[in-house]
């Protein structure tokens, strides 16, 4: 329906998606009589929805009297304290001086630690977690400045932060007739940086006592607000002694909207658009006596990695098939807008997709969400899938005995140490067949003699990859003998080891060669040449390792004539392994760089958004150098020892990934 496309303005959020008068004048160019906020940018600012309603275009969502009141954090807890005391409301400051002097005085009156919090926002941008009065000031700053980039608004609420909560939300829909009702609850504990990862309905912490006090409460809100549309009111709950605080309420639709759809069996943003089309909920009777049936679950897959504290990740992704094509599994939705060559920018959220499944039981959605994480392919980027799958797979999730703090209670599990090359075996063997494959196919001539063919041998043949993992590049090998194809069915046979790089610096064959391989010639997509350069060979790839079939995925990047990357998704597995092709010869250059002499180089595309440490800076390890914003997420860059800082970059430049950004002169 939406076949129509607009052009806005310049990627950067402040020219585009946060500038009301250019939506607003495009709605108007479009002959649209009316506007849907969506989940972020201008959805819950007051000033913007006054705007549309003035320019004679309805806004879907609640009126802007409604959005003041409680849309803002502050507003919300000066509201509820006024006119609904029943509702508890967790301690902390929220008022209009917003001074770093006042913001600091304020939260060292409380018992650290405190949480800050951005108070026109949401979706944990301009959230900041404070254990000690000495990192104050700098997190203020930092909040402050993610807010205003985020929702144009740098006002701060301080609150005392609780370490073991649940996070529960209520759905709630009001119409303009006086009628609110709720739609369940949503178990939204499981977050990192106070961004939702993983969703639930029904959450596994309440009873029906605590469920019905907690969804009175936000009736009573809602009917007190007079409040129109769809919204959400959070809440944390202390699962032992059964207590709940109001949180906030959110006056837009949520990302995690589906799995209340799934249960109830209702489109929310068709009830938002019947609400804004002035329909009688009451009327309608499709709110009253609902039967919520099963449970759902929704994940957020995201461009990111988990395993360097979540960083936002950028790219091309070479190929997205999501896991709808398994006729066994039913109750399954992806929400998403990515395709095969979609590029992943440095300009919005990390989130590429949501997943959602549904099924009778807790333990059948988490089964089934399994299957479906392990089916889908995205390679070509980093994403946090097998992070996802880690939860899935963890005893704490399925018991449903978990809290806010639950990513840091099992980081052990959901972060195991890594024993390269063994615990990715199968897809360097993969890889080493990918390739095979495609050298194979680029001969011209003599294409009976297969590749690497020697009349004498006097050693096995050799490939070697990089992967990387905690901020190092461990060097792998493959040592292999083709076989050839004895029955002539286009069968290959191989014997194969793969080695470490303490066996590799050793320079000698393996004793033997144990791992046997079959593989089943197939058609791999040709590289071919585009705008960009030479895209790389891709497609699936059907093998057996010592007699046990496996499938993969696969795609290379080719970054230049030495630059090869190639990704494998094991479908066994359930995620995509990150393999740097690597020139042998050279390689000793790359696995003995030294820390003290790499390059202060951007690890993605990014944004500058302050420099701390200007040329001429004397710094000390681990002092900070610069704040870089990618994906509305800000990183600091810290020193990795002692010297004097010469800063090779300027604050808003955007910078394109590997760009020296500064280096240091040792003192």
């Amino acid at each position: 329906m939406a076949d129509e496309a607009y052009y806005i303005g310049p990627s950067i959020a402040s020219e585009s998606y946060l500038n009301g008068n250019k939506l607003i004048a495009i709605a108007k160019r479009s002959g649209a009589n009316a506007l849907h906020p969506g989940y972020g940018f201008l959805s819950e600012n007051a000033d913007f929805a006054d705007q549309v309603i003035q320019a004679g275009i309805h806004f879907i969502g609640p009126n802007p009297d409604n959005i003041r009141t409680i849309g803002d954090k502050m507003a919300a807890k000066a509201f509820i304290k006024q006119n609904i005391s029943s509702i508890p409301l967790i301690p902390g400051y929220n008022g209009e001086d917003q001074s770093i002097d006042r913001l600091e005085r304020e939260a060292k009156r409380m018992e650290f630690p405190i949480l800050l919090k951005a108070s026109a926002g949401g979706g944990g941008k301009g959230m900041r977690t404070v254990y000690e009065t000495s990192k104050l000031k700098e997190e203020i700053e930092a909040a402050q400045g993610e807010s205003l980039r985020a929702f144009g608004s740098d006002k701060l609420l301080i609150e005392k932060y609780f370490e073991s909560v649940r996070h529960v939300e209520i759905q709630i829909f009001g119409d303009k007739y006086g009628h609110v009702y709720h739609i369940n609850e949503r178990d939204c504990s499981i977050q990192r940086r106070y961004q939702k990862v993983v969703e639930e309905t029904p959450s596994p912490a309440l009873d029906e006592s605590l469920r019905k006090a907690m969804t009175n409460a936000a009736i009573e809100l809602g009917r007190k607000l007079a409040y129109v549309g769809a919204g959400t009111v959070e809440f944390i709950v202390n699962e032992k002694s059964k207590k709940f605080y109001f949180l906030e309420l959110n006056t837009r639709l949520q990302v995690e909207h589906p799995i209340t759809e799934a249960i109830s069996g209702l489109d929310l943003v068709e009830l938002q658009f019947l609400v804004a089309q002035g329909a009688n909920l009451k009327e309608l009777g499709i709110l009253d006596n609902i039967q919520f049936q099963g449970h759902a679950i929704e994940v957020r897959l995201c461009a990111e990695d988990p395993d360097h504290d979540f960083a936002p990740r950028t790219g091309i992704i070479h190929k997205w098939t999501p896991a709808t094509s398994l006729q066994s599994l039913k109750g399954v939705r992806f929400d998403t807008g990515i395709e095969d060559g979609s590029e992943i920018s440095i300009f919005y959220d990390s989130m590429i997709a949501k997943i959602i499944v549904h099924a009778h039981t807790r333990q059948e959605a988490i089964r089934r969400m399994t299957m479906v994480l392990a089916h889908t392919v995205i390679v070509g980027i980093t994403t946090n899938q097998k992070f996802l799958l880690a939860i899935m797979n963890n005893p704490r999730f399925q018991s449903g005995l978990f809290d806010t703090n639950f990513i840091t209670l099992e980081k052990d599990s959901l972060f195991p140490t890594s024993t390269y090359p063994d615990d990715v075996k199968n897809s360097i063997l993969a890889a080493f067949l990918f390739d095979w494959i495609l050298r194979r196919n680029r001969q011209i001539y003599l294409r009976n003699i297969q590749p690497g063919w020697r009349n004498v041998q006097w050693r096995y043949q050799r490939l070697n990859f990089a992967i990387g993992y905690d901020n190092k590049r461990e060097e792998v090998q493959v040592q292999y003998d083709y076989l050839g194809d004895p029955e002539h069915r286009k069968h290959h046979l191989f014997k194969a080891q793969v080695l470490g790089k303490q066996a590799i610096r050793q320079e000698e064959d393996a004793s033997e060669l144990p791992i046997s391989i079959t593989l089943f010639e197939t058609e791999l997509q040709k590289e071919v040449t585009s705008p960009k350069g030479i895209i790389g060979g891709k497609g699936l790839l059907r093998c057996t390792i010592d007699g046990s079939q496996h499938y993969f995925y696969i795609a290379e990047d080719i970054k230049d004539v030495n630059e090869k990357i190639i990704f494998v998704h094991d479908f066994i597995r359930g995620y995509q392994v990150e393999l740097a092709k690597v020139d042998r010869h050279k390689s000793k250059i790359t696995i003995s760089e030294d820390d003290r002499t790499m390059p202060y180089t951007s690890s993605m595309p990014c944004r500058i958004l302050k420099i701390i440490a200007p040329t001429g800076t004397i710094v000390k390890k681990n002092s900070p150098l610069l704040s870089i914003e990618s994906m509305k997420t800000e990183v600091k860059i810290l020193s990795r020892h002692n010297g004097v800082v010469t800063m090779r970059v300027k604050e808003n430049q955007l910078v394109d990934a590997r760009v020296l950004l500064c280096s240091i002169d040792e003192k």
